[in-house]
């Protein structure tokens, strides 16, 4: 008779990695520079970032030096926490 061993995971989080890199990330990262997909994520999403203004959570306009925010760009409202608003 045969020994019967329990089978291993070994090499599975490796193989998972690769198939997800191959299946969601080659594919997503092409379809970032065709057309100007990627300017534009860059422009919606780096501007803010490096920018002095930017929107709070009441879509107000809030520039660096008049800011009122508890981290960072993060609750820049008078009442700090949205769900405190009336």
């Amino acid at each position: 008779m045969s020994e019967n061993k329990p089978y291993h995971n070994k090499g599975f989080g490796l193989a998972f990695f690769w198939i997800i890199v191959l299946t969601f990330g080659i594919p997503l990262g092409s379809m970032m520079f065709i057309d100007d997909t990627f300017a534009r994520m860059i422009k919606k999403y780096g501007d803010p970032i490096r920018s002095d203004c930017w929107e709070n959570s009441k879509h107000e306009r809030t520039c660096r030096g008049e800011n009122t925010c508890k981290f960072g760009r993060n609750f820049c409202i008078d009442e700090v926490y949205r769900w405190k608003t009336k």
